[in-house]
């Protein structure tokens, strides 16, 4: 596995090409030589077919011929004429005997010769005469009438008690003449009388090869043809002794499947058998492979070489169809590495493509102009949260001079036992000092509570004591996480503009409530609602003459930490004006002095 990824390409295009090659051409390949061979040995099976065709033909061939031999046999042992003709030839005319035994051996050759037998009747009698059916003109050699009954194959049928007999011979006497260099096939036999007397010695002799060569001329496919008889001796004989061993081994396997073939070693030629029972031959067929279709193997080659071109143009068509599709991706590949160094002032030009790679152009101009625009945003947060910062600490210069101031005021009441001076100096340095702390955003949802009170508790003095405070806090919520001094300003609205004119029995309801993963805080007065009278019917006050610098300070904190997820909304009541204030609910465990928050990855 490690040295096939070793050298499994790296870059995606090479991939590509690599993987089309391997998963198309190579199985496509291994197809076409399994389809060039398949189409060779339908034609190899095609060509034994038709051979097994042809041999067959000429199986019944050989078999009509015998037949039409053995019927002469009996053609001439019934004539009775010949028959008186071959016993007393003394009573016929001496020079009218051969010209009568003569005609009919030529009428009976002429019968078989028709279809196109090469053949040569000999008859003798028992008295010494001896006729035969060479034609004028033809080499004639005497044959003596002892010495044509003295054939082997004559011998044969006396040992036999036969009346005939077949045998495959080479050329004699009379026949070295006429079939020189030739295998003949030969039938001998005794013309007998209805009593089984002998009147006549009858050879009928055919050749083979000329026979044969004769009757494939007609054949669609040419080809060399040997006999081998049961003892697996040639009698059509091959022309190298090569051949004759190869074949030998061959008629067994042709005697039950005449469409069985066989090839040679160097797959020259494909051969085929069949078996005559009635002879105990075996017929075979050499076809030469180079005949099939011109040439097999310049036909094999010629596939291979077209299929290579087919196979070289592929290759170079994929090469360029996958450099046009992964061209795209180098393209995108540069722009985000130019990201950085341009500082994401780049882009794909979109007109170069089309279809999904023009979805995809388009997606990363889309990314880049979001990235662009939420950076943007980012900085602007930044550069107002470093000019809040800036503010802030510019506003910690006078409270620090005024707490230090406010700390003598009230150790100075105290000492002269004036109590309220120093409770009302003690809430006002609570809120200074809350305010001075920089550090921390988020603070509990008890200890704003606490500066609440604080603040409440010094208007209270400021008011006469005209109103009262309600606090409906959950000991599940103390622990909440909200803005610091984000309630304070709400109930200085609530004072300044609901209950002002109120002379007595105001109320603000301070409570806070969880709502899934959020947490609501509600902030209520009895006052004068929005553009409303107050309670008793008190006219309603001329509207402010600056800006609510409270509340829009909080609105803008809130949406610097919360990111939109906080809401501060006013809605008018039946009597008075509540404030809802809604942000996301984070808990936090109590910390101790000195420790602080993060408040931006609290919020985010």
């Amino acid at each position: 596995m490690k040295r096939l990824r070793s050298i499994w390409p790296s870059s995606i295009k090479n991939r590509l090409f690599v993987s089309i090659l391997l998963f198309v051409l190579v199985p496509s390949t291994f197809l076409q030589l399994r389809n060039i061979s398949q189409m060779e040995t339908m034609m190899k099976t095609n060509i034994s077919q038709q051979n097994a065709a042809q041999l067959d033909s000429l199986k019944n061939g050989i078999e009509s011929l015998r037949i039409g031999v053995l019927g002469g046999l009996l053609q001439l042992e019934r004539d009775p004429e010949l028959r008186a003709m071959l016993t007393d030839p003394e009573a016929f005319p001496e020079e009218d005997l051969p010209l009568q035994i003569g005609a009919r051996l030529l009428t009976l050759k002429q019968r078989l010769m028709n279809a196109l037998v090469p053949v040569h009747i000999t008859l003798a009698d028992k008295d010494g005469h001896v006729y035969t059916t060479t034609e004028e003109g033809a080499p004639k050699r005497d044959v003596s009438n002892a010495g044509f009954k003295a054939q082997p194959e004559f011998a044969k049928l006396a040992e036999s008690g036969q009346s005939y007999l077949w045998e495959t011979h080479e050329s004699r006497d009379v026949l070295q003449d006429l079939f020189p260099q030739s295998e003949l096939y030969s039938l001998f036999g005794r013309l007998e009388t209805v009593n089984g007397g002998t009147f006549g010695y009858l050879r009928i002799s055919i050749d083979i090869r000329t026979w044969v060569q004769s009757i494939t001329n007609g054949f669609q496919v040419k080809q060399t043809y040997y006999l081998f008889d049961g003892n697996l001796q040639p009698i059509l004989l091959p022309q190298d002794d090569r051949t004759t061993a190869l074949l030998r081994g061959m008629p067994a396997l042709f005697a039950n499947d005449p469409i069985h073939y066989e090839t040679d070693g160097s797959n020259q030629f494909i051969y085929n058998g069949i078996y005559l029972p009635n002879l105990n031959w075996t017929l075979i067929a050499r076809f030469p492979l180079e005949a099939l279709s011109g040439n097999i193997r310049a036909m094999r080659h010629q596939v291979i070489v077209s299929f290579s071109a087919t196979v070289i143009a592929f290759i170079a068509i994929t090469y360029a169809i996958v450099a046009s599709v992964v061209s795209p991706l180098r393209t995108l590949q540069r722009r985000m590495k130019e990201l950085v160094d341009k500082e994401l002032d780049v882009s794909i030009p979109e007109k170069r493509f089309k279809g999904e790679l023009l979805v995809l152009a388009k997606a990363f101009n889309g990314m880049i102009d979001d990235i662009r625009g939420l950076i943007s945003r980012l900085r602007a947060e930044e550069r107002q949260k470093e000019a809040f910062h800036f503010q802030m600490l510019m506003s910690q210069m006078n409270p620090h001079f005024l707490l230090n101031t406010l700390n003598t005021i009230k150790w100075n009441a105290r000492n002269h036992g004036d109590k309220g001076t120093f409770e009302i100096c003690q809430n006002l340095g609570r809120l200074l000092e809350s305010s001075l702390n920089s550090e921390v955003d988020l603070v509990h949802l008890k200890e704003e509570i606490e500066l609440v009170k604080a603040y409440a508790y010094i208007q209270s003095f400021r008011y006469d004591h005209s109103f009262k405070t309600e606090y409906e806090i959950g000991e599940e919520l103390e622990y909440a996480l909200v803005p610091k001094l984000s309630l304070q300003p709400l109930v200085e609205n609530a004072l300044h503009h609901g209950l002002v004119h109120m002379k007595d029995n105001g109320v603000i309801r301070i409570a806070a409530m969880r709502q899934g993963d959020r947490l609501r805080i509600e902030i209520a007065d009895n006052g004068q609602g929005i553009g409303g009278q107050g309670l008793g019917g008190e006219k309603p006050r001329a509207g402010r003459k600056r800006k609510g610098i409270g509340i829009s300070n909080l609105r803008d904190r809130l949406d610097l930490l919360f990111k939109g997820q906080a809401d501060l909304s006013l809605k008018p009541l039946e009597q008075g004006t509540i404030v809802v204030l809604e942000m996301p609910l984070m808990m936090a465990s109590p910390y101790g002095k000195g420790e602080s928050i993060n408040v931006e990855n609290s919020s985010r």
